[in-house]
């Protein structure tokens, strides 16, 4: 993943993979993009040229980064998180908590798909919980 560097000019975002500084290669689509609904991306590739650039990138929101990136580090001193040891989300603690309780209840969930493949998992359970929860996250 990649974070939006604060303090970033207005004219074009800085983008940091938590070690570098990276650029979003001008044939992404993202590429003459100077207004990002979050301050974070996700990539396929990643490659060093004259710079370090990212294509086949999108914006991930800080919800999708709590439920599906990488461990949760719950920092209840500082009021936030880190993801995947590295990524800064403020968050209180008892959401952080009840995000990491959700990742395990969607990870069991997976395994019970993976084993039964015709297990329903999209109508009931926590599936259609964690949908609604990402597509209302923007209106909170």
């Amino acid at each position: 993943g990649i974070q939006q560097q604060a303090g970033a000019s207005l004219e074009k975002p800085v983008w940091s993979d938590g070690r570098v500084e990276v650029s979003i290669h001008q044939c992404s689509v993202n590429h003459s993009l100077q207004r990002f609904a979050h301050p974070f991306l996700v990539f396929h590739e990643k490659v060093k040229t004259s710079r370090v650039f990212i294509r086949d990138c999108t914006v991930v929101s800080p919800y999708a980064l709590l439920l599906f990136g990488g461990p949760i580090t719950v920092k209840h001193e500082g009021g936030h998180v880190l993801v995947d040891g590295w990524i800064p989300l403020r968050v209180a603690a008892q959401t952080a908590v009840l995000f990491k309780e959700l990742r395990k209840t969607l990870d069991a969930e997976l395994a019970k798909k993976i084993k039964s493949p015709d297990s329903d998992i999209i109508s009931e359970g926590v599936v259609p919980t964690i949908v609604q929860l990402l597509k209302d996250e923007d209106k909170c």
